[in-house]
């Protein structure tokens, strides 16, 4: 059996679902993770998680900021900072807010500490975008 995992320090999104795949947004770029897929860990960055359940036909999905993401025989361990599932998401605002900080970006004096924070938060804000709107369909 391969089992996902995914946690924050605030919730448990799936703990020892059976999966048939997994799908990450590693530090070097997507990760694709199959049953029998050699054992690591590596950091992940803000972006878009799919993984589907044993058995179903539709991936789920989840927006994933900054964490950790450990592969086993066993399955997946994701630790996340922050995970966003789909109902969660306000797509409206999530869009505001976009559009509202690339405007501040444009007309205010910004420091490299909050340029960094920005593009964090950019990228975090068109992850929920994503994941909003695949969901909707």
């Amino acid at each position: 059996m391969f089992k996902l995992t995914i946690v924050t320090p605030e919730k448990r999104i799936l703990v020892g679902q059976e999966v048939e795949e997994v799908t990450v947004p590693a530090f070097k770029g997507e990760l694709n993770i199959l049953p029998g897929h050699a054992p690591l860990i590596t950091t992940l960055e803000t972006g878009v998680m799919k993984w589907k359940l044993k058995g179903k036909e539709r991936q789920e999905l989840a927006v994933i900021s900054w964490g950790y993401c450990q592969v086993s025989p066993e399955g997946v361990n994701i630790l996340a900072n922050i995970a966003d599932l789909p109902e969660e998401i306000d797509l409206e605002m999530t869009k505001a807010y976009l559009a509202e900080s690339e405007k501040k970006v444009m007309n205010e004096l910004i420091t490299d500490e909050d340029w960094t924070e920005f593009q964090r938060e950019w990228a975090r804000a068109r992850a929920k975008i994503e994941v909003a709107s695949q969901a909707k369909k």
